[in-house]
């Protein structure tokens, strides 16, 4: 529930934030629009500017277009002069020709009337002179009319640049125009659009937040459930744990009965047999010693038998102490006591084995198996008794700190506490038993260090 909750959380915010950037980009799409408008309302303005502009070349065309017909009427005009002073001029020609080689001293020789000499000179000087300045003329009319088609030419050639500049800047405009207005309609269909996603978001983030409301109060009754549940569980726990510490300290007990009962009976049975054997050994000293007298036949005199001292308890042998069975040490370290070896404060020997360690040390369970007990017992610290098999006990004594609780699985390897400091083993280390059916056993046979 808490994932789901999270995940509609999650979609929820999407929503919202795909809502923004919509509401943003349809906000950024408004004004475009705005600008897209003034942009074609400058358009629009450019083009009447451009209208006018193009009405003002037409008339100055149509001006030129005048100008260029009064310029062709001149020329005609010209023509007409130029091809009136050319045939004045080839009749001129023809006369002198007709005249043939008549220098002006060969018509005053051959003239026959010598007054009239004069007057042809003069004839001949004012004929000469109006060929003269007819010639030039019409050469002036020539040129005048080939600047007169340059003109003409180059008004035409300015013209035919205008208009082709105007028909491009009208082209140019139109573009432009259908342009924007394809943008103008695009824009128009992406904001209805943008309208229509940004309703159907809306209405998804409604549907999401109910959904989140009806997930937030299934979720919190499941959680008052749960509580409920969980401190149920935790009194029942309690209860349990505190019912198997009693069992646990009243199984310990009985087995310290027990242990200390069949330590009196042992101890018992061995005096019991300490006295037989020194029974016989007086026994066997006083016939020995009556068999003696019997042949030396010595005076008769009181002999008191020799009290026989105990024998010693042979000392510990002072090799390295190596187990033999299959299960790993607790931790790593030497042996400073023994199964079975005699305490140093006396009393009962002891029922398990001393590992030197430091305080602090990592505690491992060397197999498997379900917490009996974990806490203090009176004697050994704290103590975590694991059973590993049907009727096998691992004990680990003297702790100074427990990481496991009763009914717990652990696992080979696991640690369950840490070597504590000193008390009862005199130096810092672990105290670790095993029992076998509620009797001590020797944990070498067990495991290997």
């Amino acid at each position: 529930m808490q994932e789901k909750i999270q995940n509609s959380r999650q979609k929820l915010e999407h929503i919202h934030e795909n809502l923004g950037q919509m509401q943003a980009h349809l906000a950024a799409g408004q004004k475009t629009q705005a600008q897209l408008r003034e942009e074609i309302i400058a358009i629009n303005q450019r083009v009447v500017s451009t209208q006018k502009k193009l009405a003002g070349i037409q008339q100055q065309q149509h001006q030129a277009q005048a100008q260029i017909a009064d310029l062709r009427a001149k020329i005609s005009a010209l023509q007409a002069e130029l091809a009136q002073q050319k045939g004045i001029l080839a009749q001129q020609l023809r006369a002198a020709y007709t005249l043939g080689g008549v220098t002006p001293l060969a018509v005053w020789l051959q003239t026959e009337r010598p007054g009239e000499l004069g007057r042809m000179s003069v004839f001949y000087e004012s004929l000469a002179k109006a060929r003269s300045t007819l010639i030039i003329k019409t050469q002036d009319t020539a040129q005048q009319i080939l600047k007169t088609k340059h003109e003409v030419q180059t008004h035409e050639t300015h013209l035919a640049q205008l208009a082709r500049q105007v028909g491009a800047q009208e082209q140019t405009l139109q573009q432009q125009r259908q342009h924007q207005a394809a943008l103008e309609n695009q824009l128009a269909n992406r904001i209805a659009a943008d309208k229509t996603k940004i309703s159907e978001l809306q209405a998804n983030a409604n549907i999401l937040d109910g959904l989140v409301g009806r997930l937030l109060v299934q979720f919190r009754h499941q959680e008052e459930v749960a509580r409920a549940k969980a401190a149920a569980a935790a009194a029942a726990e309690a209860q349990r744990k505190v019912e198997a510490e009693a069992a646990a300290r009243r199984a310990v007990a009985i087995a310290a009965r027990r242990q200390a009962v069949e330590q009196r009976r042992l101890a018992q049975k061995k005096q019991a047999e300490q006295r037989v054997r020194r029974e016989r050994e007086t026994a066997r000293a006083q016939q020995v010693q009556r068999a003696a007298n019997a042949q030396k036949q010595p005076p008769t005199t009181v002999v008191r038998p020799p009290v026989i001292a105990a024998a010693p308890t042979p000392a510990l042998p002072a090799t390295p102490i190596v187990g033999h069975g299959n299960y790993p040490a607790p931790v790593s370290g030497p042996i400073s006591a023994r199964f079975g070896a005699p305490r140093v404060t006396g009393g009962l020997d002891w029922q398990g084995i001393t590992f030197q360690a430091a305080v602090g040390t990592p505690v491992r369970a060397i197999a498997p198996g379900m917490v009996l007990y974990a806490g203090p017992l009176r004697g050994y610290g704290q103590i975590v008794i694991v059973q590993i098999a049907h009727s096998l006990l691992a004990i680990y004594g003297h702790l100074g700190a427990t990481l496991v609780h009763v009914g717990e699985q652990v696992s080979a390897g696991r640690q369950v506490g840490s070597v504590g400091s000193g008390g009862e083993l005199g130096n810092d280390g672990l105290y670790f038993e095993m029992r076998n059916a509620g009797h001590p056993v020797n944990p070498l046979d067990y495991i290997h260090n």
